[in-house]
C-alpha cells in the first residue's frame, strides 16, 4: 500500500538512516560485530524496499501523441528520500508507459530553502525549466513541461521527453536526478554512458514551434497546453540556471554541460 502520508514516509526514511548509521558508524566509532552488521543489512535492504514499493506512482505529464498519463515513481516529501539521491540503491518498479515515452528530465526551485535535510548526495538539474536541444533534434520529439509542488515548498518541473518515432537509446539522457545513462545494447545486456549534451533555458522558440508544450500548474489534469491556448506560465522564471548539487545539507551550483563527449574511462 502506497504512503499517504508524510508521517508514514518520513518514519521509514528514519529509520533507514538510522540503521545506516549503525552500519557505517564513523571514524573513530566502533564497527558492529559480523552477525550484527548481517542483521542490519537486512534490515537496512528491508526498509529500502519497502520505500520504494511504497512511494506513490505520480501523474507528472501526459503524451503528447496519444493523451496517455505518464505515471512514475515519484517521492513529493523531500530530498531526505532515497528516490532523489544521485546513485541509486534500490530498483523502482515503474508503471507502464506508453510506447511514446523516451525520457524524463526535470528541475527543482528551492525557493531560497537551505536543503538541510539532504546528507547523501542529491543533483536534481538547474533551479529552472530547460530543455535539451540535442533530444528535441531526434525524430519527432516533443517535450511536456509540468509543475509538482513538494512538501517542503519546493517546485519541482518534470519535463518528460516523448516521440513517436523509434530512437534508439544510446542516443537519449540518464534520468532525473542520475548521472549516468544505462541503455540495452544488442547483445542483450546494458551498457552506460554519460550524457554531456547542452541546455537551453530559452524556451520561447520552441514553445513556438510547439516541440515543448505545457501541463498548466494548477490545473495539470486539463491537458496539454500550447501557445494557441494563451501564454505559458513557464516562461522567466528566477532561478540560476546552472545545475545544482546537494549534499550534507548544503547546495552548490556545479555549471553546466558544455556538449563536449564524455570518455567515463579518462582519468
Amino acid at each position: 500500500m502506497s504512503f499517504t502520508t508524510k508521517e508514514e514516509r518520513d518514519a521509514i526514511v528514519t529509520a533507514l538512516h538510522a540503521t545506516d548509521r549503525l552500519l557505517y558508524p564513523g571514524e573513530g566509532a566502533a564497527e558492529p560485530e559480523q552477525q550484527e552488521r548481517y542483521r542490519l543489512k537486512e534490515r537496512y535492504y528491508t526498509l529500502l524496499g519497502e520505500y520504494a514499493d511504497r512511494l506513490p506512482r505520480v501523474p507528472l505529464s501526459v503524451c503528447p501523441f496519444c493523451g496517455a498519463p505518464l505515471k512514475r515513481v515519484f517521492d513529493p516529501w523531500g530530498l531526505d528520500g532515497p528516490w532523489w539521491h544521485t546513485e541509486p540503491t534500490v530498483r523502482y518498479e515503474e508503471p507502464r508507459a506508453c510506447e511514446h515515452f523516451r525520457v524524463l528530465l526535470g528541475a527543482l526551485q528551492l525557493g531560497g530553502r537551505i536543503p538541510v535535510e539532504a546528507v547523501e548526495e542529491v543533483q536534481p538539474g538547474p533551479a529552472v525549466p530547460f530543455v535539451v536541444p540535442a533530444l528535441l533534434r531526434l525524430p519527432h520529439m516533443v517535450a511536456i513541461l509540468a509543475r509538482i509542488p513538494l512538501a517542503t515548498g519546493d517546485l519541482a518541473y518534470p519535463i518528460a521527453y516523448f516521440s513517436d518515432q523509434a530512437i534508439p537509446p544510446q542516443y537519449l539522457h540518464q534520468p532525473w536526478c542520475r548521472t549516468i545513462h544505462w541503455f540495452p545494447n544488442g547483445s542483450g545486456g546494458q551498457s552506460w554512458t554519460i550524457a554531456n549534451a547542452t541546455f537551453d533555458f530559452t524556451l520561447q522558440p520552441y514553445l513556438a514551434s510547439r516541440q515543448l508544450r505545457w501541463l498548466a500548474p494548477d490545473a495539470p489534469e486539463a491537458g496539454i497546453h500550447t501557445l494557441d491556448q494563451g501564454p505559458c506560465p513557464f516562461l522567466d522564471l528566477s532561478g540560476e540556471r546552472e545545475r545544482q548539487l546537494i549534499a550534507f545539507g548544503e547546495r552548490h551550483l556545479i555549471g553546466l554541460p558544455d556538449g563536449e563527449l564524455i570518455n567515463p574511462f579518462d582519468d
